[in-house]
């Protein structure tokens, strides 16, 4: 049984421990589908690919304008998409909530959408030494919508951090609710004692969160074999298949800075040592898809966005990486689109890219569908002559040599892009590794979704 103590009226727990394993299994009834890359918006200021959030038939997206200076500067902007994510008007900036340095928003059970906004974070360089005192009131501010956005109520909400934790650092996203109504909302502490992860508890609806318990410690993971080398300690909590809950957590910024997975199997009371997992990345993602997939979305800046999969939705064995997009900044925003799809929005060079990532079936073969020839890159455009029949094609990048700028990116594998018609182009300057060497495999696909035999390009540098 775990033991435990009380303090200031916030229970801490000091974590029962269990074996898990966790390994990469290779994908294979799945296919990954991507939609064309398309452009949210593009403008100066822009750090990340923001948070979506899916409201309806439409999708919302609200996101940082500002340099990544930890708080020196504020505001936010926000684009909406009516159509799926596929074209994306530029909404108002500073809202819901004004002078933000941070905003996302995530939609409860009853339809509200709960916008949780930062006003503050501390200073780094004083980690140690901040206190709860220091926090101003305003810290943290909610809006709730109970009309899809259409109208907003706002408050102050408050984050109660014992002494002996430090302070806050800062919220993450995203809120979640238990089988009781409460939310919960992974964040990160700073203290004279060392940095931490926690889970932040509220019973009402996100006015008031307690710390509930201690995830993970950076002492903890540097035990389990993984070198913490950063304070932000970006983590993402989810509900698994089976009733766990699930935590991952950034350790560092580089490829061999591993993620580490932390479970709760009484519903985030107490939590496991941490596991290091076999591949890296920045602000994890997890969402557990509708049809009972878990999803882990990750990326780093020269290591691209990359998406796991674990089939059983337990996230105690992941699929092999499929990636997104190589040309991506490590803070990328996830959202759940369907019962088998994600909107992934990832940033590079001022812009915010979206990207529909549909989970499907492994597509059958089409008899006497031929596969499409005569391919060739110029530009960073892709053509084909077109295949009889076909009404859509899979294009397929395989990354045979980095770039002399890359030289130390993984070679991994991409999902598949799957053009929105019969057209035998696509466009792929804007997600490839500039001076890479590529080649690229296509299949046509059918009106019933099934695809030729797929073709072998030759080799390309976009």
């Amino acid at each position: 049984m775990p033991r435990f103590f009380l303090r200031r009226s916030v229970l801490f727990l000091i974590p029962f421990v269990w074996m898990t394993f966790t390994s990469l299994v290779p994908a294979a009834e799945f296919d990954v589908v991507v939609s064309p890359r398309v452009t949210v918006v593009e403008r100066e200021g822009i750090t990340g690919g923001g948070h979506p959030v899916r409201v309806g038939d439409s999708t919302l997206l609200f996101y940082p304008h500002h340099p990544d200076d930890f708080g020196r500067t504020v505001g936010t902007g926000s684009s909406y998409s009516a159509n799926g994510g596929f074209l994306w008007k530029q909404g108002k900036d500073h809202w819901p909530l004004p002078k933000m340095i941070d905003l996302w928003a995530d939609q409860l059970r009853n339809g509200d959408l709960l916008a949780m906004g930062l006003h503050w974070t501390p200073d780094p360089k004083k980690r140690r030494e901040i206190t709860p005192e220091d926090l101003p009131s305003d810290a943290y501010r909610i809006a709730i919508s109970k009309d899809r956005g259409k109208s907003w109520s706002f408050a102050n909400a408050t984050i109660d951090c014992p002494p002996e934790l430090g302070v806050i650092a800062r919220p993450l996203p995203h809120i979640i609710e238990d089988k009781n109504g409460a939310l919960l909302m992974p964040a990160y502490a700073w203290s004279s004692r060392g940095n931490r992860v926690v889970l932040l508890r509220s019973e009402d609806r996100g006015h008031h969160w307690n710390v509930y318990s201690t995830i993970t410690t950076a002492i903890a993971m540097i035990k389990s074999g993984a070198a913490v080398t950063t304070p932000w300690l970006e983590s993402t909590v989810s509900l698994t298949k089976d009733g766990d809950l699930l935590a991952i957590v950034r350790t560092g910024s580089t490829a061999k800075s591993p993620l580490v997975s932390v479970r709760s199997t009484d519903h985030g009371k107490t939590w496991s040592l941490p596991e290091k997992l076999p591949f890296a990345g920045k602000l994890p993602t997890l969402h557990l898809l509708p049809n009972g997939l878990l999803t882990l979305v990750t990326a780093l800046s020269r290591n691209h966005c990359r998406l796991y999969l674990s089939a059983d939705g337990t996230g105690r064995s992941w699929s092999n990486a499929h990636i997104i997009s190589s040309l991506t900044g490590g803070n990328v925003g996830v959202a759940i689109a369907g019962t088998n799809k994600l909107i992934i929005t990832t940033p590079t060079s001022r812009r915010i890219n979206a990207w529909n990532v549909q989970i499907k079936p492994r597509a059958e073969m089409a008899s006497g569908l031929a596969a499409p020839t005569n391919i060739t890159m110029n530009k960073g455009i892709l053509t084909w002559t077109p295949s009889a029949n076909a009404v859509a094609y899979r294009v397929t990048p395989v990354l045979i040599k980095p770039g002399p700028s890359y030289m130390n990116t993984d070679i991994l594998t991409y999902a598949a892009t799957q053009t929105r018609d019969e057209t035998p182009k696509l466009e792929l300057g804007r997600q490839l590794l500039p001076g890479s060497t590529y080649a690229f495999k296509i299949s046509a696909v059918d009106g019933k979704g099934r695809v030729s035999p797929a073709v072998l390009s030759d080799k390309f540098q976009p």
